[in-house]
């Protein structure tokens, strides 16, 4: 988990350098495609933004052995971190492949 949290953060300082640096990439498609890539993009930023700070008090938790803790915000945090990591590829997918 220590690695993956690694990586994550990792991820989200190269995102915020490269967005600030390069800036943002419009979404090339129209219609029904930028319906479903608005509906896909807005609750990933939403459960990203919220993931961050879960993660961080669940290590914490862990840390200082309040296992019974971590496990209950555990419980919550990883479906949302999964859902973060699957849409984030989705969307990288219709940004940059399929449009």
């Amino acid at each position: 988990m220590l690695v993956a949290t690694v990586f994550a953060a990792l991820f989200l300082i190269v995102y915020v350098f490269r967005a600030a640096v390069i800036g943002s990439h419009p979404f090339g498609g129209d219609g029904l495609a930028r319906i479903v890539y608005l509906a896909i993009l807005t609750p990933h930023i939403i459960a990203a933004i919220a993931v961050g700070p879960m993660a961080l008090v669940a290590l914490a938790r862990a840390f200082r052995g309040n296992f019974s803790g971590h496990r209950r915000i555990a419980r919550v945090t990883l479906p949302i971190w999964a859902w973060v990591a699957v849409s984030g590829w989705v969307i990288y997918l219709m940004l940059y492949v399929l449009y």
